[in-house]
């Protein structure tokens, strides 16, 4: 349905319908030989010729029997409550986004725009981005003063991360699962941003242990309450006993909606109480070009600007992160908790703790050593009531690059060890990158950017929404399905701990369910995988792609069954490359037979490019490099891996054409979110979000790397030596993007991307590479000359690229 149409049938939703608005033995670790030659249950309907009246469509959610206590492993019932729940968040966002006049934003005000219907879109995409910024400040106030009364919580000190408190230590397998209420729920807003926050399992088990929060770490999504407060039209409807209760303790209203259009806040610099709106969008004087780009600067818009009545100073959102670094260094100084990034250990995931009688051993606890002994009073000078000065993190950055420099400051910080020689050791350097993650374009109380979270969700949600499992008459046998291949998804983790798995749609919507369970979670992937497996919130589009293929290939070598029961053009030209890859055996490899069975088995007319189990891409961030050397690197990578992809459907279109079947065409522009077409240059980008500067903390579809950029290391923490080397893997930057390692040294966001290049001005460098591409270095010459020069290896050929000019390959 156009935007147009939709909006007629909307726009007055809002005012009419306002306030409706023990465990189970584990599968095996691995599974037999038979048991992976086994068919999973079928995603489709026996018959699915017969058409079933609603009761029966809703048969398969309406009366789900859930247990109290989360299972170690999920359950079909888990899934299809999360299903529910997704569904209701769906129905929130079209509500909010078609909502017209809300938070002052009128569809007239845009009417005027040289394309409407863009303008129609990014204004409902506007809405939703201020009601997501405006439900991380309510999710802050629940957290903060409606959960701690569900149990005695007590911040994390420092002194208590030694390994002989077992509080720290066996934070993770402690506390009691409690048992909710509807009337204990909050609004869906809060509901959606914790939902969120929980699906980086790392993230939230790092602010549990801050916060002191066993309790809530052991319950997870109270599954009971939940389900019992989504109805079958999923419309979330609580008692008056649980908006009571949140209004009373938060001082906010029940509905996001109904809050204050400003947003209250004590001026860093002099602390005078101010009431900042939250959009300047509103304003009908704004210029045609401002209505294009959403740009405002109210506390939910990216361009934050406002001039304090007292001081003079001017606040945005740069000024709120380094007051929250403030902040957190006063706590550090006066209550001994501990800054964030360092509580748990970067390639466990569990808590982090060195024996009791050294706590220096502990490279986690060098940032909070270095910053409490070294740079207290600088970093405390940073926010004063001088309004000529305008701090941002890149000034805390620079405070930490010029202390580490010095020798002498190393051995302060560490002055109990007799053999300290002064140079950064390898642990240290990663405990200030993953220190300094948790600051970048991130002013709230929490370990990541909650708002960005919950926009890159979204995308998840979309897709959910349109498979609509939740009516198929096969919900409960599609369910056992998606735990089967979820389990066998984890058993790849534990089988190649090195490599980075991506999930289909199906996979991981198993995987998000049981994240939901947190502790459960943990235990389960200690158990199978050793360690406390994350789920990465941002991944580079060509990376997440790479990995995709990876995990594709090895699922079908094991299974014999394909991995992505997809028929798009890009799922084929995946199937083609993976049986040109793959060794033969009497004439058919592995992975023809799979391709083969999945045809001649019918299941395939069962799985429509428009309505299957597609890779999960809700992840996916397009890399946005400063340098230009390296920026040439990644899009000449980028252009030889689309040209390889396209010649993988060419192969497959031949193929398909042999055995008699069609293969879709590439389709050059999908829908959006709110109806509008735009261009899909590749199977990994992000759909579903519109990108740009209408989201208060930054483009969630981009990933800056780069020196200077948000996200960047301080120089000299990256690699073995002072800017010299690449940093990835596990406990990289991650979600932070890049390094800033001074001349010649990034990192490949996410770990492994083949962008990260050393070397700075010599022939020799040498880089990580993705997908079997290594960058084997970069030479740079005087003016008037070649200026730069990349060789690049890629599937045996060496590959060039000079000054701007592009690749050429030799073999």
């Amino acid at each position: 349905m156009a935007i147009l149409d939709k909006l007629s049938l909307r726009s007055d939703k809002h005012n009419t319908e306002k306030g409706n608005s023990a465990p189970k033995e584990a599968p095996p670790a691995f599974e037999s030989a038979s048991a992976a030659n086994e068919l999973p249950p079928s995603y489709a309907a026996d018959d699915p010729a017969t058409t079933p009246g609603p009761e029966e469509l809703n048969r398969a959610f309406s009366n789900l029997q859930l247990s109290e206590s989360p299972s170690f492993f999920p359950e079909p019932e888990h899934c299809l409550a999360h299903l529910k729940l997704l569904s209701a968040f769906h129905s929130l966002k079209e509500d909010v986004g078609y909502t017209d006049g809300l938070f002052g934003l009128w569809n007239s005000t845009y009417e005027r725009a040289e394309n409407k219907e863009e303008a129609l879109a990014k204004l409902m995409e506007k809405r939703w981005a201020l009601y997501i910024a405006r439900a991380v400040e309510r999710f802050e106030a629940w957290w903060l003063e409606l959960l701690c009364t569900f149990e005695p919580a007590r911040r994390l000190e420092a002194k208590e991360m030694v390994s002989n408190n077992q509080r720290f230590i066996d934070f993770p397998s402690k506390g009691t699962a409690q048992k909710w209420t509807v009337g204990m729920l909050p609004p869906i807003d809060v509901l959606m941003v914790w939902h969120s926050f929980m699906l980086n399992p790392r993230s939230y088990l790092e602010d549990c242990i801050r916060f002191g929060l066993m309790n809530l770490w052991a319950t997870g999504m109270p599954w009971t309450a939940v389900n019992a407060a989504i109805d079958t039209s999923f419309n979330y409807n609580v008692t008056d006993e649980a908006k009571t209760s949140f209004v009373d303790k938060t001082g906010r209203n029940w509905d996001n909606a109904d809050d204050a259009l400003t947003k209250s806040l004590n001026c860093p610099r002099c602390s005078q109480m101010l009431q900042i709106p939250w959009t300047t969008c509103s304003n009908e004087k704004q210029s045609p070009e401002d209505l294009a780009a959403m740009s405002g600067t109210g506390y939910g818009d990216r361009s934050l600007s406002f001039i304090c009545h007292k001081c003079g100073g001017e606040i945005d959102h740069d000024l709120l992160r380094v007051a929250k670094f403030k902040k957190e260094t006063e706590n550090l100084i006066l209550k001994d908790w501990p800054l964030g990034g360092n509580i748990l250990s970067p390639s466990m995931g569990i808590p982090d703790a060195p024996p009791a009688y050294d706590l220096i051993q502990s490279h986690g606890s060098f940032p909070n050593r270095l910053v409490g002994m070294e740079l207290r009073s600088k970093i405390l000078e940073l926010v004063d009531d001088t309004v000529n000065t305008h701090p941002t993190m890149n000034n805390v950055k620079e405070l930490i690059e010029e202390s580490i420099k010095k020798k002498e400051v190393i051995k302060r910080v560490n002055s109990r060890k007799a053999y300290e020689t002064g140079v950064l050791k390898m642990g240290e350097r990663l405990a200030v990158r993953k220190m300094m993650s948790r600051y970048w374009d991130n002013s709230s109380i929490f370990a990541l950017e909650l708002g960005g979270a919950v926009i890159r969700q979204g995308v998840f949600v979309e897709k959910m929404h349109s498979l609509d499992w939740l009516h198929s008459p096969a919900a409960r046998t599609t369910m056992t399905r998606l735990l089967q291949k979820y389990g066998r998804f984890i058993q790849i983790m534990a089988a190649e701990p090195k490599h980075t798995c991506v999930p289909t749609l199906d996979v991981d919507l198993g995987w998000h369910t049981h994240q939901l369970s947190p502790r459960a979670y943990y235990e389960y992937t200690m158990t199978r995988c050793k360690k406390f497996i994350d789920h990465d919130d941002k991944m580079a589009e060509e990376v997440l792609e790479n990995a995709f293929e990876w995990t594709s290939r090895t699922y079908e070598k094991l299974f014999q069954q394909v991995y992505s029961e997809c028929t798009c053009w890009y799922c084929e030209a995946l199937h083609s490359k993976h049986i040109s890859d793959s060794t033969k055996i009497f004439g058919t490899s592995k992975h023809e037979r799979a391709l083969d069975n999945f045809y001649n088995s019918g299941a395939a007319k069962l799985c429509p490019p428009s309505n299957s189990a597609h890779i999960s891409t809700h992840s996916a961030v397009k890399i946005e490099e400063n340098d230009r050397i390296k920026a040439a690197v990644t899009e000449g990578l980028r252009r030889r891996r689309q040209a390889t992809l396209d010649g993988a459907y060419e192969k497959a279109r031949k193929r398909a054409r042999a055995k008699g079947r069609d293969i879709p065409p590439r389709d050059e522009y999908y829908y959006g979110t709110w109806g509008y077409p735009f261009m899909m240059y590749g199977p990994y980008m992000t759909m579903g979000m519109m990108g740009g500067g209408m989201y208060y903390a930054g483009d969630p579809c981009v990933m800056p790397v780069g020196a200077g950029m948000a996200g960047a290391c301080a120089a000299g923490t990256c690699g073995g030596g002072v800017a010299a080397g690449g940093c990835g893997g596990a406990g990289g930057c991650g979600n932070a993007g890049g390094c800033a390692g001074g001349v010649g040294s990034s990192c490949g966001a996410g770990g492994g991307m083949a962008g990260g290049i050393c070397g700075g001005g010599g022939v020799g460098g040498a880089a990580c590479g993705g997908g079997g591409v290594e960058v084997v270095g970069v030479a740079e010459a005087g003016a008037g000359g070649v200026r730069w020069l990349v060789l690049c290896w890629d599937r045996g050929l060496l590959w060039m690229a000079w000054d701007g000019m592009g690749w050429d390959g030799m073999g």
